[in-house]
């Protein structure tokens, strides 16, 4: 079967493009039915798509073809909806003391899961440095009386106490940080009064060694708290673990 003239001629005028252009069209049409049309038939489907009017050239066979062509195509090349993808809403991070919601402020992501983790972490740290204070001072008193400090806390913690004392005296319009002296104590102080007074806390601690390695450890997991630095797992658990020893030690 030849293709109709009328039709090639409207589709050189209707395209503007060259005869080789327009067969090369034709051909790529029939290579979308994968070559179950023919020449003239893809000829005219073109045509028709191009919005030339194919009934001044074509039969009422060829037309009703033609419409069969196009119904057949519609259905096989019905687009798949676009797959619909829900919106991602970024993940909040809460923070929260108690009851309290804390505001992250532009705080990242990493930086708010982390800040959640230690607001975990601190309560026992406050706990277990605050408890071993109030030991010493309930243990130290029971034995040498009020003036426990003056004889029984050794001489380098007691300048430190002054000196931490003096520089707070220098900023009167800040809380102070307790009635007692051991409330000026760094964490690692009370491991020093606790050894240097062995005899009245070996009833209490298994061990110096015990007492001693527990404080080391849980100080430099403080100071990194203290900087508002996070701790990584494995430091949390080794916290974890020491807060119960101490509280079965204590309890």
């Amino acid at each position: 079967m030849t293709i109709n003239r009328g039709i090639f001629q409207a589709l050189l005028k209707k395209t503007g493009r060259t005869t080789q252009r327009v067969y090369q069209m034709i051909y790529e049409k029939r290579k979308e039915y994968d070559y179950t049309i023919t020449r003239e038939t893809a000829a005219n489907l073109l045509a028709a798509q191009t919005e030339i009017d194919v009934a001044k050239f074509l039969g009422k066979e060829e037309l009703d073809e033609l419409r069969k062509l196009k119904e057949i195509r519609v259905v096989s090349l019905v687009k798949k909806q676009p797959k619909v993808t829900k919106k991602v809403i970024p993940e909040t991070v809460t923070i929260k003391i108690g009851e309290e919601l804390i505001d992250q402020f532009s705080l990242p992501k990493k930086l708010a899961k982390e800040a959640r983790k230690m607001a975990e972490v601190y309560p026992r740290l406050y706990v277990v440095e605050n408890s071993l204070r109030h030991l010493i001072v309930h243990t130290l008193r029971k034995k040498h009386g009020d003036t426990w400090w003056n004889c029984r806390v050794p001489t380098a913690v007691k300048r430190s106490v002054e000196s931490r004392k003096r520089q707070e005296g220098k900023n009167r319009w800040h809380t102070r940080r307790g009635g007692h002296n051991i409330f000026y104590t760094d964490f690692g102080d009370l491991g020093s009064i606790i050894i240097n007074n062995w005899e009245d806390f070996k009833e209490i601690f298994p061990s110096q060694r015990w007492i001693q390695t527990r404080i080391d450890e849980i100080e430099l997991s403080r100071n990194i708290i203290a900087h508002n630095n996070p701790l990584p797992k494995r430091e949390i658990k080794r916290l974890e673990l020491y807060f119960e020893d101490l509280k079965r030690q204590l309890v």
